[in-house]
């Protein structure tokens, strides 16, 4: 069965692309529809941490892939 690892950027969009290192999420996911689930409901979470001051004034927003496993043998 395919196995989608979620990874999430936090990043400015003032001007230039600044991202924060890459955050891995420890869980796996069944389907492409969960990972990308998880990855707004995450997106969510990391925002409303950042509060609404540093979002708007830094133009925060996240990026994020939900990347397909190599199947183990």
């Amino acid at each position: 069965m395919t196995k989608f690892v979620l990874i999430i950027w936090v990043c400015s969009f003032l001007g230039s692309d600044l991202c924060t290192r890459p955050i891995e999420y420890p869980r796996t996911f069944d389907s492409w529809y969960e990972c990308a689930r998880a990855a707004h409901t995450e997106s969510k979470i990391i925002l409303s941490k950042m509060g609404y001051k540093l979002v708007n004034e830094g133009k925060i927003a996240t990026r994020y892939t939900c990347t397909e496993m190599s199947p183990s043998i």
